[in-house]
């Protein structure tokens, strides 16, 4: 009878898992680097504060004072104009 792949996970116990999740992670680190692609760290594209708040505006799911507290939040960000 086949054990499916959840059932054996659920199995392991913690420092098992732990050990496994960093296997996997390693492998694919690994196999990312040995294909030769590269890492680019690239700065989040800036986004207009007026048109995020009009969307969201439009979805009529929040209250004007949050989308208010919100604006002020976002004209403190580097991501926002």
């Amino acid at each position: 009878m086949a054990v499916l792949v959840d059932e054996q996970v659920s199995l392991l116990k913690v420092g098992q898992l732990q050990r496994l999740i960093q296997e996997v992670v390693r492998k694919e680190i690994a196999d990312f680097f040995e294909h030769g692609q590269e890492l680019i760290a690239e700065s989040p594209p800036i986004r207009k504060i007026d048109t995020v708040i009009e969307k969201m505006k439009a979805t009529g799911k929040y209250s004007e004072e949050f989308l208010g507290s919100l604006e002020k939040g976002m004209k403190l960000s580097k991501s926002f104009e």
